[in-house]
């Protein structure tokens, strides 16, 4: 079949494995999560169908129109989101709630990448139009989808071919207006902050999802306690066990072994990409890889990081895995580019996509 045509793979089949077994801990720790779930499986494989066959010229031409729709969606979260544990993030649609910082992540990479591929104009162009986006999702307020957006416009610039300076100038200046930020963040991100460098101090408060986390996963052991016996997840001693602690409850329940299966699944994404982005001659093939490379793996990166306690807690979800539809379907369709460009180089030694 034509849509199948652009499917890589060595980026599905690892992707589909994380989707089953995100699946399979989720009936175990939050059977009320479906049967939605599979209502966003589908959605999911959807995105990954329409980005993978969508002609990039025609995605480049319209990255513009992706932007204002982008920022429209989060002027919206702001002015009419759902009002969640002090966060709009979320516009509710009948029985459905979407995180526009989530949907809007495939469709910025390709706006930021198009600009960057025409040169140093257009990556100024992108650093300025990236300062409404940041502000928007900061002020929601969502960190952890700063923080993804901020790595991506990295990637994009660093694979354009920005000179270094920038960066280091880049550097200068957050390293100048990080007491700034300080200010602007919220206490709960203040205190999230402080309990990750002493999370004993408040073991009750700030510090119990990290600990418990940590718990979680020291008891799985080497084959876990088994589906519907972790303690930590089936008490619910362990908060957001389905989002952003969904890696903790695999952990116990399922293992050590299970745990590495799910790091091999990533370095396998991880790995495809790369291998993909070395023989891609084009520079916007390049920098849209970038982006995409860098939002995933920021995405596993923090989230892993969180659980085990190295990182601290920013509410990011790990992709393929954690429960809700907005990130499985913008990490479909993040996918659906990065299988795209790789199926193209089968058909030709260079990629021509301008």
């Amino acid at each position: 079949m034509n849509f199948l045509r652009n499917m890589d793979l060595w980026l599905v089949v690892p992707a589909s494995f994380l989707i089953t077994l995100g699946g399979i801990i989720l009936s175990s720790v939050s059977p009320s999560s479906f049967p939605q779930q599979f209502f966003y499986i589908g959605l999911a494989i959807v995105s990954f169908i329409v980005f993978a066959n969508l002609d990039l010229r025609f995605l480049r031409e319209i990255s513009p129109f992706l932007y204002v729709l982008s920022v429209a969606l989060l002027l919206i979260t702001i002015l009419f989101g759902a009002l969640i544990r002090g966060s709009s993030r979320w516009i509710e649609i009948g029985q459905i709630t979407l995180q526009p910082s989530e949907i809007i992540k495939p469709l910025l990479i390709l706006f930021f990448a198009n600009l960057a591929a025409s040169g140093r104009k257009g990556m100024l162009i992108a650093l300025f139009s990236f300062i409404p986006i940041f502000i928007l999702v900061f002020i929601q307020p969502d960190l952890g989808s700063a923080i993804v957006l901020t790595s991506s416009l990295f990637g994009i610039l660093f694979l354009g071919g920005v000179p270094l300076w920038w960066f280091a100038g880049g550097a200068a200046l957050f390293g100048i207006l990080t007491p700034i930020f300080w200010r602007l963040l919220a206490d709960y991100q203040k205190q999230r902050i402080h309990t990750f460098l002493s999370p004993a101090s408040d073991p009750l408060g700030a510090g119990y999802n990290s600990i418990q986390a940590m718990i979680a996963i020291g008891a799985g052991g080497l084959l876990g306690r088994g589906l519907g016996q972790g303690t930590q997840s089936q008490l619910a001693f362990l908060p957001e066990r389905h989002t952003d602690f969904v890696f903790a409850a695999l952990s116990e329940e399922l293992g050590f072994l299970a745990s590495m299966a799910v790091l091999i699944a990533y370095v396998v994404i991880f790995g495809r990409i790369i291998q993909t982005l070395r023989q891609t001659k084009d520079t916007f093939g390049q920098c849209l890889l970038g982006g995409i490379f860098f939002c995933l793996l920021v995405h596993t990166v923090v989230n892993i990081g969180m659980n085990l306690g190295v990182l601290p807690v920013t509410g990011i979800p790990l992709p393929f895995v954690s429960s809700g539809g907005s990130a499985l379907i913008s990490m479909s369709a993040i996918l659906g580019l990065a299988s795209q460009v790789s199926t193209g180089l089968r058909s030709r030694s260079n990629i021509d996509i301008i």
